[in-house]
């Protein structure tokens, strides 16, 4: 992947701390700008996620078509197609919101809740994981006309790969 880090002059290798905390930012930063080329180097190409979660925030009408036993491959041409549907305007405000410095302290950091859109409020949990390497944003949102429900994206932040989307609600 073309993502950099800090070398350590004596192995010239960077060490794992610094490496997932550099790749967050990147991937932070990647996020919140809409940058759809700097993200996609955090994805490998296609996502075959479990029960094509990944489809009902693509295109909710495509995903009744989709065969439920069945893994539908999201491909590269897929997400330019749908990546404001994926990575949509409420994840990417929150995502700014977060407290960097309380994450990298605790592995964990909640953003404050804001509206993003007329009538919801959002917020986006963030946690990482060291055993696995696995960095998980959860995005809640609550509404006037629907209940609370959650978006979560998971990413290996050392290996650089987006892993799963998941929808619960």
């Amino acid at each position: 992947m073309s993502h950099q880090s800090t070398d350590n002059p004596t192995t010239g290798h960077s060490s794992d701390s610094s490496k997932w905390t550099d790749n967050f930012l990147e991937l932070k930063n990647a996020i919140t700008t809409g940058d759809r080329k700097a993200l996609k180097s955090f994805i490998d190409f296609p996502i075959k996620n479990k029960g094509n979660e990944i489809w009902y925030l693509a295109d909710s009408k495509l995903v009744m078509e989709i065969d439920p036993k069945e893994i539908k491959p999201f491909t590269e041409a897929d997400y330019d197609k749908y990546f404001s549907s994926i990575f949509a305007l409420d994840l990417r405000k929150t995502f700014e919101k977060l407290n960097v410095e309380e994450f990298f302290k605790t592995n964990k950091s909640t953003s404050p809740e804001i509206e993003v859109v007329k009538d919801s409020k959002s917020k986006l949990e963030a946690f990482y994981d060291k055993d696995s390497h696995k960095v998980t944003l959860t995005l809640l949102t609550t509404g006037q006309e629907f209940s609370e429900f959650a978006v979560i994206y998971e990413f290996d932040i050392t290996q650089d790969q987006f892993r799963q989307v998941h929808v619960a609600g």
